[in-house]
């Protein structure tokens, strides 16, 4: 079953976090650099073994937002200060990196 959409998303620049809020439960947050680190896109995670290719060490420490794109019904494109912007982020995978930043 699909993930429903968030009712809120918002960047909070001043203390590097995202608040993502879905129906029915609390407001999550997850830094920035979690993720930008969470990205799924072939230039950082290689499309046929899965592994990882993105190196967290050269991820900038202020790495922010730039802007937020949504995608049909189901992501959102975010484009971040780093100039990286090929990465869709599903309600499915915003919600799993929220829930693991909680832990």
């Amino acid at each position: 079953m699909p993930t429903d959409a968030p009712e809120i998303i918002r960047a909070h620049r001043e203390t590097g976090l995202f608040e993502l809020k879905w129906p029915g439960e609390s407001e999550l947050f997850v830094r920035f650099f979690d993720v930008r680190c969470g990205c799924t896109c072939a230039v950082c995670v290689d499309e046929f073994t899965g592994e990882p290719l993105l190196d967290p060490a050269k991820i900038p420490t202020e790495i922010a937002p730039a802007g937020l794109d949504l995608v049909g019904q189901y992501a959102i494109r975010i484009r971040w200060n780093d100039g990286h912007n090929t990465g869709l982020y599903t309600w499915e995978r915003l919600q799993q990196l929220a829930h693991a930043a909680r832990q």
